[in-house]
C-alpha cells in the first residue's frame, strides 16, 4: 500500500480545478463498487490522509444513502490548504482508456470537495490526475453546496502507462460532505497510438508576461501558401497541457486536413485559483493577462508560422473553457468567426453585449441530462444570441455532463456548421 505521505504530497503538488469529464461510450467494467458498510475505524481498504487542523475524518455509521454507513469529511478551518482526504489504491490492467465514477453525496455548506483520480505508473510515479466530481462553489459568487443525497458523476481519460489508480475523496474549503455508494468503472477501447508529433509548448509574450500554447499542423505537410482554417481550443478542467492527447484526437478525427489547431494552456496564477480561464470581466488574483489577450496572442503567433485564412478562425471550448469562449466571441473587435461551446455555463451579466457578434456564429452542444452545467443555461444562451440577430443553434446529446456518444462526429458536425456561415 502506498505511503499516505507520498500521495498527500502528490495531491498537493498536482492541484487542478474543475473536471473535464471526457468519456466515450463502451461496455463498462466495474473497477470499484463500495457502500462503505464493512469496517471498524474506516471502511475496508480505505485510508485517511494526514491529520489536518480543523478537519474531522468521520466514518459515519449512522448516516448512509442506501445502507447505514458513509464516509465524511468535515472542515471548520476557513482555508483551502492543506487538503484532507480518504483514499484507496486500485490496480489497473491498461485495457481500457476511460474512467467513470458515480457517487451519492450529501453536503452541508460545502465550499469545495472533490472526487479525484490520481494515475500512477509501475514505479508509483505520478502521471497526473483529474477531478471526476466537484461539489461546492465553482465560481467566486456561487453559494456553497447544501443538499441531501444527490448523485454526482464524472469521467476522465486514463494516461498511457498507468498501472495504479488512486481514488481520493477530498475536501478543500470549509463545510461538511458525506460520500456513499461509490462506483468506479472502466470503459472505452485500448488507447490508440499517439500522433508522431511531440507536444512542445510555444511561448507568447503578453503584457510582459509569458503565455503558452500547443500547436498541431497537418503531418508531412509543411506550411504552404494555401490559407488554412485555425481552431483554437480551450479545454475544460484545469485547461492544462494534460488535455493534449484528447485534443490531438480531436484534430485527427474531427477536423479536415486544411485545419491548424492551437491549444492555449491555462495560466496558474495562484494555488487556490477558482477561475481556470479568467477574462476581462472575471478576474483572478495576481493575473497579468486575460484569456481574451491570450487567444489574440496565440492567433497572431500562429499566423506568423502558418498561412491562416482570416475568415476561418474558430473557437472550441467546453466546461470551464466555455465562459472565456463566450467572452472572446463577444469582443467588439476580434478575428474570431465562430465558436463551438459544449457543456458549459452561460452568465450574460459577465459578458459583453451579444450584439457585438452579429457577424459571427455560435454552435452550442449540451446534454439535457447535464447536472453540472444546467441545460437551461444553453437554452438561454441560444435565445439571447438569436435575439441579438446572431447566427446560433443548440444541439442536444444524451448522457449528461462530459463528452458522450459520437464525440468526434459531434465536434465535426459543429465545426462544419460554423463553416457554412462563410
Amino acid at each position: 500500500m502506498m505511503n499516505p505521505r507520498y500521495y498527500f504530497t502528490l495531491a498537493w503538488i498536482l492541484l487542478i480545478p474543475f473536471s473535464s469529464n471526457v468519456s466515450i461510450s463502451a461496455e463498462p467494467e466495474v473497477l470499484l463498487k463500495d457502500s462503505f458498510e464493512a469496517g471498524t475505524k474506516a471502511p475496508e481498504d480505505w485510508q485517511s490522509g494526514f491529520n489536518v487542523p480543523g478537519v474531522r475524518y468521520v466514518y459515519d455509521k449512522g448516516r448512509g444513502k442506501s445502507g447505514d454507513r458513509s464516509l465524511s469529511l468535515q472542515k471548520s478551518a476557513r482555508r483551502y490548504f492543506p487538503i484532507a482526504q480518504w483514499y484507496r489504491l486500485l490496480p489497473y490492467s491498461g485495457e481500457k482508456q476511460q474512467l467513470q465514477a458515480q457517487c451519492e453525496v450529501r453536503a452541508e455548506q460545502a465550499t469545495k470537495a472533490i472526487i479525484d483520480a490520481l494515475f500512477l505508473d509501475e514505479n508509483q510515479k505520478s502521471l497526473g490526475h483529474q477531478w471526476l466530481c466537484y461539489i461546492g462553489s465553482k465560481q467566486a459568487d456561487d453559494p456553497p453546496a447544501n443538499h441531501d443525497w444527490k448523485t454526482y458523476t464524472g469521467s476522465a481519460e486514463i494516461p498511457e502507462n498507468t498501472k495504479q489508480i488512486v481514488i481520493g475523496l477530498q475536501i478543500y474549503g470549509p463545510g461538511k460532505v458525506w460520500f456513499d455508494d461509490l462506483e468506479v468503472t472502466l470503459t472505452g477501447e485500448s488507447a490508440p497510438a499517439e500522433p508522431d508529433q511531440k507536444a512542445k509548448a510555444i511561448d507568447v509574450k503578453i503584457n510582459r508576461e509569458t503565455g503558452q500554447y500547443l500547436l498541431i499542423t497537418p503531418k508531412d505537410k509543411p506550411a504552404a501558401n494555401k490559407p488554412r482554417a485555425l481552431l483554437i481550443v480551450l479545454p475544460g478542467g484545469d485547461g492544462s497541457a494534460n488535455f493534449h492527447p484528447f485534443v490531438n484526437r480531436i484534430y485527427e478525427h474531427a477536423l479536415r486536413d486544411d485545419f491548424v489547431l492551437a491549444q492555449p494552456i491555462a495560466k496558474k496564477w495562484t494555488s487556490d485559483q477558482k477561475i481556470v480561464w479568467p477574462t476581462a470581466a472575471s478576474h483572478t488574483a495576481k493575473m497579468k493577462f486575460t484569456t481574451e489577450e491570450l487567444i489574440k496572442a496565440v492567433k497572431q503567433d500562429v499566423s506568423e508560422k502558418q498561412t491562416i485564412d482570416p475568415q476561418r478562425i474558430y473557437l472550441l471550448a467546453w466546461s470551464s473553457g466555455g465562459p472565456a469562449a463566450y467572452a472572446a466571441l463577444l469582443q467588439k473587435e476580434t478575428d474570431i468567426d465562430g465558436a463551438l461551446i459544449a457543456m458549459s455555463v452561460f452568465k450574460p451579466d459577465q459578458l459583453p453585449d451579444p450584439a457585438n457578434a452579429k457577424q459571427r456564429s455560435l454552435y452550442l452542444l449540451h446534454s439535457p441530462d447535464d447536472k453540472v452545467c444546467p441545460y437551461h443555461m444553453a437554452e438561454t444562451a441560444r435565445d439571447t444570441f438569436k435575439k441579438a440577430n446572431v447566427r446560433a443553434t443548440l444541439v442536444d446529446y444524451s448522457g449528461g455532463h462530459g463528452w458522450k456518444g459520437n464525440v468526434y462526429g459531434n465536434i465535426r458536425q459543429g465545426i462544419d456548421w460554423l463553416e457554412k456561415a462563410d
